[in-house]
């Protein structure tokens, strides 16, 4: 009797905490499904109120709804939206939840909120951020600064990531991206500083990672001193951003790379070259298809499908005595269709799986 008891009072709790659960969520839906539709018919009618419930201004609902907002109008709606915010006093609601230590996970969202909601005005206080104890804070505000175009903070901000575990900087560096453009100068600067000291390789290396994924030409030549580095991390960044930002000043810099030691450079000095759409290069990568690495071999075809005359490398490939060779080509014009008849592709060896030496 005492066992069976003990089941049916069990039962009746679960029961009772699924219940207040899924009335929780309906509370939350209801309440979001509100604020969703007070705002829109405000940003609609163009009508901003002279004040609004106080529990609004503190609510995390409240404001997912504002940032969602934000994220998808353009225009003077946006700007509605900022009228909203600085009229409504969000930015101050949540300085207190921001000041506040415990517990975490609400000062995390008070700040991940400011991020996107508070104006540039409110940039002292992400530069502030930036020597926070906690590491999702410092990142957070590093994102904030990009969005407000706060360019001095690049500076800052590589410095910071000199000094975190790696996980946190390349979460920092990742912010740089935002910058676009105008953050090309600083952290060319940033680096050339760095690499005429004692520095980090790592840092240096994922600084010229996102000058390649900002794209500006303007990072080309400090990225070409990067690949003469005696590290194989750095000329592996360089080869890499020169994907996205070379132009023919990096074409003999990349070919010189051909016969890089490490195979991860070599490779991915190949694939750079083939973005340069340089047709007199054909021959120089068709050499490659003789790399000792599956990988190197693989991007040289990949390459040659793309430059300009390199598909006839890739022809004449096939009846070459290196197997090696002759399976890379094979296989790659398998892919374009453009097998000649009676020839069939073997089977390329993955990475890992290849012979350790050549025969």
């Amino acid at each position: 009797m005492v066992l069976a008891a003990t089941t049916v009072m069990a039962t009746l709790l679960l029961f009772a905490v699924k219940l207040w659960h899924r009335l929780v969520l309906a509370g939350r839906e209801a309440r979001t499904a509100s604020y969703t539709a007070a705002v829109g018919d405000m940003i609609s009618r163009g009508y901003i109120p002279s004040q609004i419930p106080r529990r609004w201004r503190t609510d995390p609902l409240f404001h997912s709804v504002l940032i969602d907002f934000r994220k998808l109008l353009t225009g003077v709606e946006v700007a509605y939206i900022d009228t909203l915010v600085e009229r409504f006093g969000i930015v101050d609601a949540l300085m207190p939840r921001i000041r506040q230590l415990f517990p975490p996970t609400s000062r995390l969202q008070a700040v991940a909120t400011f991020v996107e909601l508070a104006d540039r005005k409110a940039a002292p206080l992400l530069i502030s951020l930036l020597d926070d104890h906690q590491g999702f804070v410092r990142t957070y505000a590093a994102h904030g600064l990009a969005r407000m175009d706060q360019v001095s903070s690049v500076p800052v901000i590589l410095d910071l990531s000199n000094n975190v575990r790696p996980w946190e900087a390349g979460r920092l560096t990742d912010a740089l991206v935002a910058f676009g453009p105008p953050a090309v100068a600083p952290i060319v600067s940033w680096i050339e500083a760095e690499v005429a000291d004692n520095f980090s390789v790592d840092v240096v290396a994922q600084a010229a990672r996102v000058l390649g994924l900002i794209g500006d030409p303007a990072a080309e030549p400090v990225l070409l001193d990067l690949l003469t580095r005696s590290s194989p991390k750095l000329r592996l960044a360089a080869a890499s951003a020169l994907a996205r930002v070379g132009t023919d000043a990096a074409t003999l810099p990349l070919l010189r790379a051909f016969t890089d030691e490490s195979w991860e450079v070599r490779a991915r000095a190949v694939r750079a070259l083939a973005t340069l759409a340089d047709g007199s290069v054909g021959a120089d990568v068709a050499r490659l298809l003789s790399d000792p690495e599956w990988w190197v071999r693989q991007n040289a075809a990949e390459s040659l499908a793309e430059i300009p005359g390199g598909k006839v490398h890739l022809l004449a490939a096939i009846d070459s005595t290196d197997r090696f060779a002759a399976d890379a080509a094979l296989n790659q014009l398998a892919e374009l269709r453009m097998l000649p008849e009676g020839r069939t592709p073997t089977l390329s060896q993955p990475p890992g799986l290849q012979a350790a030496g050549r025969t």
